[in-house]
């Protein structure tokens, strides 16, 4: 059965949690949709080798993923290799809703993506220079619903030695172009040390001061952080009931209501209604 694609838009807007699997290893492909991943990404560039790519696309065709299918999204090879073609014929032989284009870089890349494969829905993946610098054309795409960001891949392209404040334009460029477009906030890249629980947190916790709301993961351990990290917390839900309440006793005149000493004003009415709202796409 055909993917209902604005169906596959919502579930990748409101995604916290990205799991790779690698494309010639179908053997993990069940394993992956049985965790709480809101995403799996079977990936057809970086995770397999260039040798045992072809049999990574014969895995993908041969893929029986029932209702699990609109949780799929494919990682394809760049437009500018040779698998890019075969790559987007395999996810359209199966029926995928959404791909993941590797080294985003404009429009020309993503309208290859759209020419061959009719309407299927792309997460944009930035991860260079020209990727940043064209971030505003690659957001504003009819078939773009999210931009995610390569940071390692980054990081090699401007000979950055680590990740840190160097990526900090880059993340608030990201974020900015996503929100002037119009589509969800950013995927922010994976954290590499997957067994290292602190750095995952320490991650998730610059991501979203940045305004990311979702990461990509490459291993099922870091799932469980990534969702409860990129969820409202139980104190953001506590003050937002309590910003609303306060607001309802006052008959809704915002800007005239004092709750512990901080006047409520509209903004922090809007951000309280957003907080509920966002507790209840990712319950």
């Amino acid at each position: 059965m055909p993917v209902d694609r604005s169906r596959t838009t919502k579930v990748i807007g409101r995604a916290r949690s990205f799991l790779f699997v690698p494309g010639d290893r179908p053997e993990r492909f069940a394993k992956a949709l049985s965790t709480a991943a809101d995403v799996v990404v079977i990936d057809l560039e970086d995770a397999v080798a260039p040798a045992r790519k072809a049999g990574a696309r014969e895995a993908l065709k041969a893929l029986d993923a029932g209702d699990g299918l609109d949780r799929i999204v494919v990682r394809i090879n760049a437009s500018t290799t040779c698998d890019f073609e075969e790559d987007v014929e395999a996810c359209k032989g199966v029926g995928v809703g959404a791909v993941m284009l590797a080294k985003t870089e404009g429009n020309d890349s993503l309208d290859r993506v759209v020419s061959r494969s009719g309407d299927i829905r792309i997460i944009a993946l930035v991860e260079s220079a020209l990727g940043i610098e064209r971030c505003a054309e690659i957001a504003s795409h009819v078939a773009v619903d999210r931009i995610a960001f390569g940071s390692i891949d980054y990081q090699l392209d401007l000979g950055i030695p680590e990740d840190g404040p160097g990526l900090a334009a880059a993340r608030s460029e990201i974020v900015l172009r996503s929100r002037l477009a119009s589509i969800a906030a950013p995927i922010e890249g994976v954290t590499a040390a997957y067994s290292d629980g602190t750095q995952l947190m320490t991650d998730i916790s610059v991501a979203r001061s940045f305004g990311f709301s979702g990461k990509l993961a490459i291993h099922p351990l870091q799932i469980e952080a990534i969702n409860h990290g990129f969820a409202p917390s139980e104190a953001e839900v506590t003050w937002a009931k309590r910003i609303l309440a306060a607001a309802e006793e006052a008959g809704g005149e915002v800007g005239a209501v004092s709750l512990n000493g901080e006047m409520i004003d509209r903004p922090v009415l809007l951000r309280a209604e957003r907080i509920l709202e966002r507790m209840e796409e990712v319950r």
